[in-house]
């Protein structure tokens, strides 16, 4: 069976959508406080930004900005994932490692292709 290449666009649209309104949801309360001194809010404020740097990336000719923002959402992913690994806290019902995982996935997949 051939896969449906007609479906990608769709697909990395709701991507796009998918991650902002998931960041929003998980890290939209931070923004009310404004605390430059607390590591969490930056990554937050980062994560927020990032993708919404990737939304807009999408309506662009050059993938140069969709592309920081997939390595900035990769990057920021990867850097929560490490301290729950070293820590040795890793159960497969609590869901943040995967969810992590996931992000970081996404994050590496704008970063490759782009705006394709």
């Amino acid at each position: 069976m051939k896969p449906l290449k007609n479906l990608e666009l769709a697909a990395m649209w709701l991507l796009r959508i998918g991650i902002v309104f998931l960041f929003i949801a998980m890290y939209g309360k931070s923004i009310d406080k404004w605390a430059f001194d607390n590591y969490r809010w930056i990554i937050n404020m980062v994560y927020l930004l990032s993708s919404i740097t990737l939304f807009i990336g999408g309506f662009l000719r050059k993938s140069t900005v969709t592309i920081i923002a997939g390595l900035l959402i990769a990057a920021i992913s990867i850097y929560q994932i490490v301290p729950i690994v070293a820590d040795g806290k890793i159960s497969f019902f609590d869901p943040t490692l995967f969810q992590y995982i996931v992000m970081t996935g996404v994050g590496m997949l704008f970063a490759s292709i782009g705006n394709r």
